[in-house]
């Protein structure tokens, strides 16, 4: 029988990459993502919920990663406080890091929708469940997050 600490181990190595860049992605420095990125992972081990497959499980990871990540931003803490280094770069090739960092200067809407579609492979029915906003309002955030980075990278996403 797998225990509960068997368990949230195995949660942690199979979601602690998307956890850390969804929250990377939303509060911009690897301090402040570091520490959501043990909140979550607190929050599932103190409460253990129960999923019905794996896509609800991640799906639970998102849209906790995503609250807390907001709450941390709305905090009085945050507002109060300024980060050394604001510009967080990818530690990777240049195009990787200039869509990374052109992708981080979305808004927020836009930013989780561009995550979720192009690195975590939903569709937007899915997205559309996840953040518990409409069909439509999904494929208008997509879209005008593509607009805005067609823009800025003077490229464009054409593997749709």
């Amino acid at each position: 029988m797998t225990s509960q600490k068997d368990i949230i181990n195995i949660i942690v190595e199979e979601y602690s990459d998307m956890v850390y860049r969804i929250a990377l992605m939303k509060v911009k420095t690897k301090e402040e993502a570091e520490d959501i990125y043990q909140e979550v992972f607190f929050k599932i081990s103190q409460k253990m919920p129960k999923f019905k497959s794996e896509e609800h499980k991640k799906a639970w990871l998102i849209r906790v990663t995503i609250n807390i990540s907001n709450n941390y931003l709305k905090s009085a803490w945050k507002r109060k406080v300024v980060g050394l280094d604001e510009n967080v770069q990818a530690e990777e090739s240049n195009d990787i890091s200039n869509v990374y960092s052109e992708v981080s200067k979305l808004p927020e809407d836009y930013k989780i929708v561009i995550y979720l579609y192009y690195y975590e492979g939903y569709k937007v029915s899915e997205i559309s469940n996840i953040l518990e906003k409409k069909e439509n309002t999904v494929k208008t955030w997509l879209s005008r997050a593509r607009e805005l980075l067609r823009q800025k990278l003077e490229g464009g996403f054409d593997n749709e």
